[in-house]
């Protein structure tokens, strides 16, 4: 049951990273992607501005993550079923 838990974080963990470095790469190619003409919403450049500064590691580190964690809990799904 931990082990379950603990593989289910790393995916969580792993994809949550995916979408930085996604969302870091669209703003990399279009600053103004996310941005709207006629509202400022501050939380959102914050956020943009994170995700454009940390795309890089993010896409390095949760890409491998998340399909070494997918992976190794497909493994341990197909033994459980054995």
């Amino acid at each position: 049951m931990k082990a379950r838990k603990s593989g289910a974080v790393a995916i969580f963990i792993g994809v949550l990273l995916i979408v930085i470095f996604v969302i870091g790469l669209v703003l990399r190619r279009n600053p103004a992607a996310f941005m709207t003409k006629y509202r400022y919403d501050f939380a959102l450049e914050q956020f943009c501005a994170f995700c454009a500064n940390w795309w890089l590691p993010a896409g390095i580190i949760g890409i491998p993550l998340f399909l070494i964690s997918l992976i190794t809990s497909l493994v341990r799904e197909s033994k459980e079923k054995e």
